[in-house]
């Protein structure tokens, strides 16, 4: 069941950052109200007195003009939406780096309105196409007439919401939180608080190294390059539990694997089936690019992109900076609350099964902090922000991992500061936030 919501999972992922399964289930709903319609009108509304004399006393060459007339300025307006949407996803590729253009194209809003302009279009040409058909299957229009200027009425205002939003959604505030909150349900899914969190007690009489011994093992080698894009560790255990081995898996989701690499080793008393070989690797799934299913990295490398590429010279844009440090920083603090992953897995009756990579806290934090720190480098004000939120860091850290982070970051900005050229009163400033943060975390430390 894992494996095949693992399955689903990014199949669910691939779906939602594509321009094409909202319009086209939105393009499939258009035909079958074009079919109910003309069925409406065909067989129930002909025995019927209708009242509507604007739609019944319509002439049908005058109906096929309001069709075609619909039509051809639902394919223009379509066309210019699409036009409108690449000029959006040019601006946001140069302006916040390629890998957000992903971003761009999982928002719901605009999908919905490329599916909506095509789906009005599809319903007249369907409906104009009914109205031609001959004796005996001819009909009068009436319902579907209504139906198409209903939608077109609709899709007027679908235009204008358009407009707006795009011009919203390329606002760097408004991409960096779009950016946030995705991060932000990746935390939710990935590391729960610490009273959700379902913990397996690891015997007294376990060891791993003891599994390690076994007298056989073997080798699961990688079918292809790629990045893990999930690992499903419920389907590893049931599968190590049936076989009686131990599965120790090399890489997590979020790192790169090149063919023919050993990307697990199997332990085992007894020879191992090359059906267990193969089972394991189709349970470590690669891909050609990174997903957030598993991956808590994704988000922050985005944020961290966003904060580079403000920080070059080209754009120098040190507010958007700040903004991402800001957020990232609120990641972190969240994070010092949350169970990270368990590297051992047990079974049911306590016997180890599968030993796993897991992503810690500083391994994500420094993804988050090092590079900003780096490019920061010259620029006091953004120096200064990341001092601030390493100061706000060190209240939420209850680990020794989580303050001896703090602690070698602010060692590092102290170090790379004190080789640059500053103005006394600037030094003084990072002097001053470099010594509160050292103090509060020895503080912590007694």
């Amino acid at each position: 069941m894992q494996f095949n919501f693992m399955k689903y999972a990014l199949l669910i992922e691939k779906a939602r950052s594509s321009f094409w399964f909202l319009p086209g289930a939105m393009v499939l709903a258009s035909i079958l109200l074009a079919i109910l319609t003309v069925c409406i009108d065909a067989f129930f509304m002909t025995s019927l007195d209708p009242s509507i004399p604007i739609i019944h006393k319509m002439d049908i060459e005058a109906i096929r003009s309001l069709l075609a007339m619909i039509a051809g300025a639902m394919i223009t307006v379509t066309s210019i939406a699409f036009s409108i949407t690449i000029v959006a996803l040019t601006l946001a590729s140069s302006q916040f780096g390629p890998r957000l253009l992903r971003n761009f194209m999982m928002d719901i809003g605009t999908q919905f309105v490329l599916g909506a302009f095509i789906s009005n279009f599809l319903f007249c040409i369907l409906v104009f196409c009914a109205i031609s058909f001959q004796a005996p299957y001819a009909f009068k229009p009436g319902v579907t007439v209504i139906i198409a200027v209903t939608m077109t009425c609709f899709n007027v205002g679908v235009l204008i919401y358009f407009i707006h939003h795009v011009a919203k959604s390329i606002q760097a505030d408004i991409v960096i939180d779009d950016v946030y909150c995705e991060l932000q349900n990746g935390i939710e899914k990935l590391f729960p608080t610490t009273q959700h969190a379902n913990k397996v007690e690891r015997p007294l009489n376990s060891s791993d190294e003891g599994f390690r011994t076994r007298s056989n093992q073997k080798n699961v080698l990688s079918t292809c390059s790629g990045y893990v894009q999930t690992v499903d560790i419920e389907s590893l255990l049931m599968l190590a539990k049936d076989n009686d081995v131990l599965i120790e898996c090399h890489f997590k989701p979020g790192d790169f694997v090149v063919k023919d690499s050993v990307i697990a080793i199997i332990h085992s008393d007894t020879l191992i089936d090359d059906n267990v070989i193969k089972k394991i690797a189709a349970l470590i799934v690669l891909g050609a690019c990174r997903t957030p299913v598993q991956d808590p990295e994704f988000a922050i490398h985005q944020l961290v992109e966003i904060a580079l590429r403000a920080l070059s010279p080209g754009i120098n844009d040190p507010y958007s900076a700040i903004t991402c440090i800001d957020k990232l920083n609120a990641t972190l603090c969240v994070l010092t609350t949350r169970t990270f992953p368990e590297k051992l897995h047990f079974d049911q009756v306590g016997m180890l099964r599968v030993i796993c990579k897991v992503p810690t806290f500083k391994y994500i934090a420094k993804a988050a902090f090092d590079q900003i720190r780096q490019q920061a480098n010259n620029n006091v004000f953004v120096t200064l922000r990341l001092l601030i939120s390493l100061q706000e860091l060190i209240t939420f850290s209850d680990s020794d991992e989580q303050k001896e982070f703090v602690i070698n970051q602010t060692n590092m900005i102290k170090e790379q500061q004190s080789k640059q050229v500053l103005a006394e009163d600037d030094l003084k400033e990072i002097n001053d936030k470099v010594s509160a943060i050292l103090t509060a975390a020895n503080n912590n430390l007694l």
